[in-house]
């Protein structure tokens, strides 16, 4: 979202980021004006994770309602929980867009996730082709479709594939069960049985779990992914669900072979046997001979690889992507 608000700042459109600090129906023993001062304390009004364009106004507000939200042409919110806020603003903060970045109920709440997708007030945006269906389904219509894009400066093919190690792979480790790691660990225990040289880097923003072998590579989130990705052969991906993976994209960009789950969260780019190759969810063998497979194959894995690189940066761009957005924001 931040890349988007940059991307439109560039265009030279006036956008202010608003962080809230009460959220939708999320109880809290913390006042929310002290929840404000602490962030003010801590001087983080402007994400320090990530470069805002300088033009960018970026506000924390105790909560979303008429009197913290300035007037604008356009709002846009990014969570089904701000669908609702952003539904009962007043008219004069901007014709109402909300963005689904995924199939939310991981949580549970899945009949106000089902509601939020009817609020009449708001224009509806997808990021995946599998989301059009599901969301329109209870809107009744088809919602407006935003394909995520890359930032080809960032990652980018360096090392040519046919120049790598075949038996490297790298992979996201995350200790959330939808992401899948205990099948893809379980896989890549498998490889290293079949192949003693298999060398693997794990990266995540959790800490090391503590029990990997020796021969697994743990980075605690790495400010050089591009080099990880670069570095490496394959790139797995074994999530259970997902709304449009990153990851797998961002290796793709770099060179990487993809093998990940079969699942709407990464269709969009991953074509079986073309761009990526597909495995089952919850499947440590299918992923195990996946694997293998690409290994023993250079030829495959080298097409693989630099066929998703060019179907990634070819059709998955910010250029694209932001002037769809202008034109959606333009029709209302």
């Amino acid at each position: 979202m931040y890349q988007y608000a940059n991307e439109l700042a560039k265009r030279g459109h006036s956008i202010t980021v608003y962080h809230a600090v009460k959220k939708f129906e999320r109880t809290s023993l913390i006042p929310p004006y002290f929840k404000l001062l602490i962030f003010k304390l801590r001087k983080v009004k402007r994400p320090n994770w990530f470069s805002l364009h300088p033009a960018i106004n970026s506000k924390i507000i105790t909560s979303v309602n008429n009197q913290n939200i300035d007037d604008a042409d356009i709002i846009f919110s990014t969570w089904w929980g701000l669908a609702y806020l952003i539904d009962k603003l007043s008219q004069s903060k901007g014709k109402k867009f909300n963005l689904i970045q995924g199939y939310e109920v991981w949580k549970g709440n899945v009949d106000q996730v089902h509601k939020s997708y009817c609020l009449e007030s708001l224009n509806h945006i997808v990021i995946a082709k599998y989301l059009i269906e599901l969301v329109g389904g209870f809107m009744g219509r088809k919602p407006l479709y935003l394909p995520n894009a890359i930032d080809i400066g960032k990652f980018d093919l360096k090392t040519p594939p046919q120049d790598r190690n075949p038996a490297s792979i790298c992979m996201l480790y995350s200790d959330d069960p939808i992401k899948g790691s205990a099948f893809g660990l379980e896989a890549l225990m498998n490889v290293k049985k079949k192949i003693p040289a298999l060398v693997v880097e794990l990266f995540s923003v959790y800490k090391n779990p503590g029990d990997l072998p020796g021969w697994i590579t743990f980075h605690h989130k790495p400010n050089d992914l591009a080099e990880i990705y670069n570095r490496n052969a394959i790139f797995v991906s074994p999530s259970l669900t997902e709304g449009w993976a990153l990851p797998p994209a961002e290796a793709m960009a770099c060179g990487c072979a993809v093998i990940c789950t079969n699942i709407g969260g990464h269709r969009d780019y991953a074509i079986d046997d073309e761009t990526s190759l597909l495995v089952k969810t919850e499947d440590a063998d299918d992923l195990t001979g996946k694997i293998l497979t690409l290994i023993g194959d250079h030829l495959q894995r080298i097409k693989i690889a630099n066929s998703g690189n060019s179907y990634l940066k070819k059709n998955f761009n910010w250029s694209r992507s932001v002037m769809m957005l202008e034109e959606y924001f333009e029709k209302c």
